[in-house]
């Protein structure tokens, strides 16, 4: 096995693509032994309605075939009789299947009946699977075979492998679901679901043809990991799970021996635009390679031999429409010889350089010149003025819970000039590793904006990511003005819902052992408005209720340590329960809004267990006591480094703790940098906690705040904040 050292080589821009649109097409065995040699050739779908196939020969992209624009390409499979060379494209857009030649020629067109658009496509022999936003549709040789409807978006669908491997089983598919569930499909029937931590979203069968027993799938999830699950008839389970590099969502997975190993490797396509490769041992547990970042979404990943017949390349393909090769060459393939045997004649260096450099003073040229008429026709106006540009804006509005705060993903093809943000609620701008943009605040709040912000990005910036922290109970919209380098100037807008419960993310479990807070509404209101009020208040809920007389969620925290949330209703009945007293006043604040905005009457009770204060507390002491660690460890590192700047024997005399600390010195600072308690929202949980406790019981608790920071930065213990929250609830003088 051989360390990679991959070399990026550009092959063409096809315009935006969506996810899964992008495959390698392996060259067929009976022409390769009839002509001696033969090169894989790359499909995509884009946007636009076109299939372009694509080749390469002497160093040079070369386009097969380009269908017609239509509508957009949802996804692209390749298919063909069972035990021969995948090597049939098929295409899926809106509720149309089409299957195109080598040659561009339409072979197969299939109109079907989803009330949906096809998102997702897997091809199996005969047998066709199509995935809408939420209905599962297989067809057996172009007739209804077997149909399920779930509650929850589908991300993702792979089919298992039948020969040899089943028995009697039936057709079984695998769905990534939206409720953090993998749902295996048997016939017409869900057999059984997996219950995941993270959001499924993308799927691949193990080694490409589902392992050794033919049983088993590797998923990636929204908070970018991936496992292995192994899905025999009746039950499955999850073998292995690990966190990735990024915490950006997994794309796509390919499984190919891109590092020389005896067996496969793993290939992930990420939404950061990172590419990472992981080895699989003989145990089938996974380890991390090397990585490479194209600063770009990944839509589709594959392998093949496109330049060279004797080098793998890794096939990359990005939401703005790049497709490129990573592979150990320098500066691609090797030429092919001829029938002779003999090498095509090369030109000198300079001279390939001179007419690269004459082609772009050419282009350039004529862009200039187009750019000029442009605002010409723009200045007269009338009948001659120009259209306004479009452009599109591929965006990702999620709540991060390693990082604390929301990520807003901002994608363009075009380059991004600026960005304004104008925000109804009060948030913290975070820097971002990856983000070079000039930051500029404004004070708005005489214009009645919490914040008004301007993101300045640097050249030839076409991706963008923003953080932006805030607190638990605040809820508001977040208006976003995306302004690309085009002229006329133009921008597009944006808006995002912040929720108020947006740190809590659905779970499958709820400890029913823990202190219960209930917070209960009956009135005369449907299970449609009483779901509609929680996709208010919660995430990751889907936007219409599930088709049931009765409903019931669980939520878990991602920043307080896990407190927990149960939402059970129906018609005319909602009940919260929780050992967080904090969520317990934000659902009841929003909630009662709700119900007074639409004049509906409602009667409200809520139970309140004091012990579930010190649960909270509880909670959250690994992390405070994290926090106050590094700070001290920090304040020692700082101070015996500057004793040893003036003692060079300091290491001779004090003790091995402060020895491994000073020599530390710099990680302690890195680790203080990324982990600070100034910095932490973790204050902000404790002072939520004090005065919504003293809401839900009466109290004003805003004048202990102050004597509640002291207590947290300079004599912090479990006991003394214990003690502090029941002398607080016991103070006379603060009830109302």
């Amino acid at each position: 096995m051989f360390e990679l050292n991959l070399n990026r080589t550009d092959f063409a821009q096809v315009g935006t693509t969506n996810r899964n649109c992008m495959k390698v097409i392996p060259v067929d065995k009976a022409e390769l032994r009839k002509k001696g040699r033969g090169l894989d050739k790359i499909v995509v779908g884009s946007q636009n309605g076109c299939v372009i196939c694509i080749c390469r020969k002497h160093n040079d992209t070369q386009i097969v075939y380009k269908t017609l624009p239509g509508a957009a390409i949802e996804a692209v499979c390749l298919g063909g009789a069972l035990g021969s060379v995948q090597d049939k494209v098929f295409v899926s857009s809106e509720n149309t299947v089409r299957g195109i030649s080598k040659k561009g020629k339409q072979f197969f067109n299939f109109e079907t009946n989803m009330a949906e658009h096809a998102k997702k496509m897997y091809i199996y022999g005969v047998d066709l699977v199509l995935c809408g936003k939420k209905s599962y549709n297989h067809y057996h040789d172009c007739a209804d075979a077997n149909y399920v409807l779930c509650n929850e978006e589908i991300h993702d669908v792979v089919v298992l492998a039948m020969e040899g491997a089943w028995g009697g089983r039936a057709f079984t598919a695998i769905l990534a679901c939206n409720d953090g569930t993998i749902k295996v499909i048997e016939g017409s029937k869900v057999d059984y679901e997996i219950q995941l931590s993270d959001i499924p979203y993308t799927l691949y069968l193990f080694m490409g043809d589902g392992g050794f027993n033919r049983q088993m799938v590797l998923y990636g999830t929204k908070g970018g990991r991936i496992g292995l699950l192994e899905v025999p008839a009746g039950g499955g389970q999850i073998i292995w799970e690990i966190n990735t590099t990024t915490a950006a969502a997994v794309t796509c997975i390919i499984c190919y021996a891109m590092t020389g190993n005896s067996s496969p490797d793993i290939i992930l396509g990420k939404e950061d635009g990172l590419v990472e490769i992981y080895t699989v041992d003989e145990s089938d547990k996974t380890n991390f390679k090397q990585s490479y970042q194209c600063e770009e979404s990944i839509t589709g990943i594959g392998c093949g031999r496109i330049s060279n017949e004797e080098v793998d390349e890794l096939i990359v393909c990005t939401y703005t429409g790049w497709l490129f090769s990573l592979s150990r060459q320098a500066f691609g393939a090797t030429p092919a010889p001829n029938e002779k045997g003999q090498l095509p004649p090369t030109q000198p260096i300079h001279v390939k350089v001179q007419q690269l450099k004459n082609e772009l003073d050419e282009l350039e040229a004529k862009v200039n010149e187009e750019r000029n008429r442009y605002e010409e026709l723009t200045r007269k106006g009338g009948k001659t003025s120009a259209f306004v540009p479009h452009f599109q804006v591929h965006d990702n509005f999620t709540f991060n819970s390693t990082h604390c705060c929301y990520i807003l993903t901002l994608e363009l093809v075009i380059p991004i000039d600026y960005i304004v943000i104008q925000s109804e609620v009060d948030m913290k701008l975070l820097e971002a590793e990856k983000n070079t943009a000039v930051i500029s605040h404004t004070e708005a709040e005489e214009m009645g904006w919490k914040v008004l912000a301007t993101y300045r990005c640097q050249a030839n910036t076409t991706r963008i990511e923003l953080r932006l922290q805030v607190d638990d109970g605040v809820a508001g919209a977040l208006h976003v003005y995306v302004c690309p380098k085009i002229h006329p100037k133009m921008c597009q807008s944006r808006t995002y819902e912040v929720k108020p419960l947006a740190t809590y993310t659905r779970v499958h479990a709820f400890d029913v052992a823990r202190p219960k807070n209930t917070l209960s509404f009956t009135g005369s209101f449907s299970l449609a408005e009483a779901h509609a009020w929680l996709v208010q208040c919660l995430p990751s809920l889907p936007p219409r209720p599930p088709p049931q007389d009765s409903v019931q969620f669980n939520f878990q925290s991602t920043v307080n340590g896990g407190t927990q949330l149960q939402v059970s209703y129906s018609r005319g009945s909602i009940i919260f329960t929780s050992d967080s007293m904090s969520a317990i006043a934000i659902v009841r604040e929003n909630i009662s809004e709700e119900l007074t905005r639409r004049q509906i009457k409602a009667a409200t009770h809520c139970d309140l267990d004091e012990a579930s204060i010190d649960y909270c507390l509880k909670l959250l002491n690994p992390k405070m006591s994290h926090l106050h660690e590094v700070e001290r460890r920090k304040n020692f590192a700082l101070a015996l480094k500057e004793l040893e700047a003036n003692n060079e024997s300091i290491e001779d005399w004090i003790t091995d703790e402060y020895a491994a600390i000073l020599r530390d010195h710099n990680k302690i600072f890195e680790e203080a940098a990324r982990d600070s308690l100034q910095d932490s929202n973790i204050v902000s949980i404790y002072e939520d906690l004090l005065l919504y406790r003293g809401v839900l019981m009466g109290m004003n608790a805003r004048g202990r705040l102050p004597a509640l920071r002291e207590l947290l930065f300079t004599n912090y213990s479990l006991e003394n904040v214990k003690t502090f929250f029941k002398s607080t609830g016991n103070d006379a003088d603060m009830k109302k």
